[in-house]
């Protein structure tokens, strides 16, 4: 029973957490852009660490948000060939 609640708690925590560094992800890539720098300070280690964290992240939406964008330019070429397609067999 204890240990039912306490891998519960854990992947609450697991869960916010989770949801506070894609909300970071996601702030960071609407200020700074896809071209984040990433900044490290070797003096502070942790922050060093979630500022690469945070950069990977960024790096990762880029270049989804990029693939998307080049499939759905592919799929807007082709939707206007098939509408051309249907006035030209509509009209003959």
């Amino acid at each position: 029973m204890i240990w039912t609640l306490f891998l519960g708690a854990v992947k609450l925590i697991l869960l916010g957490m989770a949801v506070l560094y894609a909300l970071r992800v996601l702030t960071t890539l609407r200020t700074e852009g896809t071209h984040y720098e990433l900044r490290l300070d070797p003096q502070n280690p942790a922050r060093s660490a979630g500022q690469l964290l945070v950069w990977l992240g960024v790096r990762a939406v880029a270049t989804v948000l990029a693939a998307l964008k080049g499939s759905l330019d592919i799929l807007e070429d082709a939707s206007a060939d098939v509408g051309e397609w249907v006035l030209h067999r509509r009209s003959s």
